[in-house]
């Protein structure tokens, strides 16, 4: 999440009216705007996506694409790769 936290602050940072080189802590930005890290809400809308697909029935292809695992196969080196 590196360049995206980057993106992120920088435009909470505009927002703000705050430079970087004012040297305030991210957090404090953040509670001054009301937001959530990026990986919070992120991870909130994963969640939140999952239990729209468990909801959904059994024979929809997202529903059947979750429980599904991919094949692999071990390389003669002993690596595990993914089957194309």
């Amino acid at each position: 999440m590196g360049r995206q936290e980057d993106t992120d602050s920088n435009c909470l940072r505009r927002i703000v009216g705050v430079k970087l080189t004012d040297r305030h802590r991210l957090e404090t930005i953040r509670e001054q705007c009301g937001m959530s890290s990026l990986e919070l809400m992120v991870r909130r809308q994963t969640v939140q996506w999952m239990g729209h697909v468990l909801r959904m029935d059994e024979d929809r292809l997202p529903r059947q694409g979750f429980h599904c695992s991919l094949a692999r196969s071990v390389a003669e080196d002993g690596r595990t790769e993914q089957l194309k």
